[in-house]
C-alpha cells in the first residue's frame, strides 16, 4: 500500500511541476510521450482490469469512456491516487505481483490516457465489417489468424488500443498499398464521416484476444 502512495506522490508531484505557472490552472500540453505511455500500459498489465472503449478488461473502470474520459490529467492522477488501496487489493485477489511505476513511466502512461479524450468516439463493429468488405479491405487483409494474403493479417495489431497508432500505421504502410494497388487494378478507397472509426472498431474487435 505504502509503495502504491509512493508511486503516486512521484507522478502528482510530476504533474504539479509541470503544470504551469497558475495554480490551478490546467495546461493542454501533453507532458509525457503517450506511445511510451501505452507502452507502460501493456507492460504493467493495466488491460487486465481496465478496458479503453470496450477492449481489454472489465474488472475496473473503462478508461475511455465516461466519467475518465473527460477528466484532466490532474484528475486522472488524483482518481488513481484514490483507488490506490482498490488498485492493490484487486491486483492481490488475482495473484499478480506488484507494478511499481518510476515517475516518467507515470507521466508518460497518464500522458496516453489523457490523449484519448482525443480520439474518437467508438464505432459501431458491425457497420465496419460491411465497410471492411464493400471498400476492398478484404481483398488484401485478413482481420484474424495467419493465413496469407496480399497484405499483413492485422492480428498482428490487436495491441493498438489507440486510434493515434491506427493512423501512424496506416500512414506509414500508405504508399506501399498505393502501389500494390495500382498494380492489382484496385481504386483508392475513400472514407467519409466516421466510416473509418467503424472500420477500426470492427477490426479491433475480431482480433481483441479471448477474456480468460
Amino acid at each position: 500500500m505504502r509503495t502504491d502512495r509512493v508511486i503516486l506522490t512521484i507522478g502528482l508531484v510530476g504533474i504539479t511541476l509541470l503544470a504551469g505557472r497558475a495554480w490551478g490552472q490546467e495546461t493542454y500540453a501533453l507532458w509525457g510521450d503517450p506511445q511510451k505511455g501505452r507502452k507502460v500500459y501493456a507492460e504493467h498489465g493495466c488491460a487486465t482490469c481496465h478496458a479503453i472503449n470496450g477492449v481489454g478488461g472489465g474488472l475496473a473502470p473503462d478508461l475511455g469512456r465516461p466519467p475518465v474520459r473527460h477528466k484532466t490529467v490532474t484528475q486522472m492522477a488524483g482518481v488513481m491516487w484514490n483507488h490506490a488501496p482498490q488498485m492493490r487489493q484487486l491486483r492481490e485477489s488475482k495473484g499478480l505481483a506488484p507494478q511499481p511505476l518510476t515517475e516518467p513511466e507515470m507521466l508518460d502512461l497518464l500522458t496516453y490516457l489523457y490523449s484519448l479524450h482525443f480520439l474518437d468516439q467508438p464505432g459501431s463493429a458491425r457497420r465496419g465489417e460491411r465497410l471492411f468488405a464493400s471498400k476492398g479491405c478484404a481483398t488484401c487483409h485478413r482481420v484474424a489468424g495467419d493465413r496469407p494474403g496480399i497484405g499483413p493479417s492485422l492480428s498482428r495489431f490487436s495491441q493498438y488500443a489507440s486510434p493515434i497508432l491506427w493512423a501512424e500505421v496506416m500512414w506509414t504502410h500508405a504508399v506501399n498499398m498505393e502501389q500494390k494497388m495500382k498494380e492489382l487494378g484496385l481504386e483508392w478507397p475513400t472514407f467519409k464521416e466516421n466510416e473509418m472509426v467503424d472500420v477500426i472498431t470492427y477490426i479491433r474487435a475480431a482480433i481483441q484476444p479471448p477474456k480468460r
